[in-house]
C-alpha cells in the first residue's frame, strides 16, 4: 500500500479556496454582499396633529396653561386666533413658532417637559385615532423605520411617539441655555415647510433610508415638499388644499373617524 496522501481536489467552479462546509455559508454571504449591495431601508414618516392625534396638541397645552394660571383669557384668545390665521394661510408657521417660543423665555426646560408628559398621559393619548395605531403597527410589522415628523416641539412629540412605539422624532427644537432655561429662540430650521423636508432628507441620509421607497402621512398642504419627496405619499384627514392636490395627483386619502376615537377613549378610561 502506498504511503502517499491523495492529491487535494481543485475547487469546483462555484466554490472558493478555503471554503469548507463550516465556512461555506459565511463565504456565500460575503460574496453576496459584494455582488448585491444592501437594499436601502424604507421609512414611514408620520405628521402628528390631526394625522395621528385627533386634536391640535398646542391648543390642549394652552388650555392646561390657562388652568394653571400661566395664561390669561386674552392670551388664549390671541394664540387661538393666530392658529386660525395659520390654518387659513394668513400667517406662516415659522413666524407663529418664533412668537410662541419668545413667550416661554426663562422657563426651565424640565418644567415644560414634565407638563407635556402629564398632558399626553392624561389627555392626548386618548385622542390618538385607533386607525392611526393600526397604521403604525402595520409598518412596524413590515420592518419599516418609524419616524414622527412634526412642527411641534419634542416635549409634546416624544411622549406621543413613546405611546405609539415610534423610535425616531424629528421636531422643532428649542434653544436652552447653560442653566437649563429656554432662551426664547428656536434652533433653526423650524421643522415646518422646507425645514421639515430638510430634516427628513438629513435623517434619510444618516439612516440609509430611501425616500423614494418611503411613506409620509399628513393632513396638511404645508407638508407638500415632503409628500413630493417620498415615493408613497398619503393624505390623512386632509385640509381642503391637500385634498384637492391628492385628488389631482391620485394620491391615496385616508379618513380616520372621530367616533372610533371617542369609543377608544371611553374604553380606556
Amino acid at each position: 500500500m502506498s504511503s502517499r496522501m491523495p492529491p487535494v481536489p481543485a475547487p469546483l467552479s462555484n466554490e472558493r479556496p478555503g471554503c469548507g462546509r463550516a465556512t461555506e455559508r459565511a463565504c456565500a454571504q460575503e460574496a453576496g454582499a459584494r455582488d448585491f449591495p444592501e437594499r436601502p431601508r424604507v421609512a414611514a414618516f408620520f405628521d402628528m396633529d390631526r394625522t395621528l392625534v385627533a386634536t391640535n396638541t398646542a391648543a390642549v397645552y394652552l388650555r392646561h396653561q390657562r388652568a394653571r394660571g400661566r395664561l390669561t383669557r386674552a392670551d388664549i384668545v390671541r394664540v387661538l386666533w393666530a392658529l386660525v390665521r395659520y390654518r387659513l394661510d394668513l400667517v406662516d408657521m415659522q413666524t407663529l413658532s418664533r412668537k410662541a417660543v419668545e413667550a416661554i423665555a426663562g422657563q426651565p426646560e424640565s418644567e415644560l417637559a414634565e407638563l407635556c408628559e402629564r398632558i399626553v398621559r392624561d389627555e392626548v393619548r386618548f385622542h390618538i385615532y385607533p386607525e392611526a395605531r393600526a397604521l403604525v403597527e402595520s409598518h412596524r410589522a413590515r420592518g419599516d423605520v418609524l419616524v414622527l415628523l412634526t412642527a411641534s416641539t419634542p416635549y409634546m412629540a416624544r411622549p406621543v411617539a413613546r405611546e405609539l412605539g415610534i423610535d425616531h422624532v424629528l421636531s422643532t427644537e428649542l434653544e436652552v441655555d447653560a442653566r437649563g432655561r429656554f432662551t426664547g429662540r428656536c434652533i433653526e430650521p423650524v421643522c415646518f415647510g422646507s425645514g421639515k423636508l430638510d430634516r427628513a432628507r438629513t435623517f434619510a441620509s444618516a439612516h440609509a433610508v430611501s425616500l423614494a421607497e418611503s411613506h409620509f402621512y399628513t393632513d396638511s398642504h404645508a407638508d407638500l415638499g415632503v409628500l413630493e419627496a417620498v415615493g408613497k405619499p398619503c393624505a390623512v384627514n386632509p385640509d381642503p388644499r391637500l385634498w384637492w392636490t391628492a385628488r389631482r395627483r391620485r394620491w391615496p386619502v385616508l379618513r380616520f373617524r372621530e367616533g372610533a376615537r371617542e369609543a377608544s377613549r371611553r374604553g380606556g378610561a
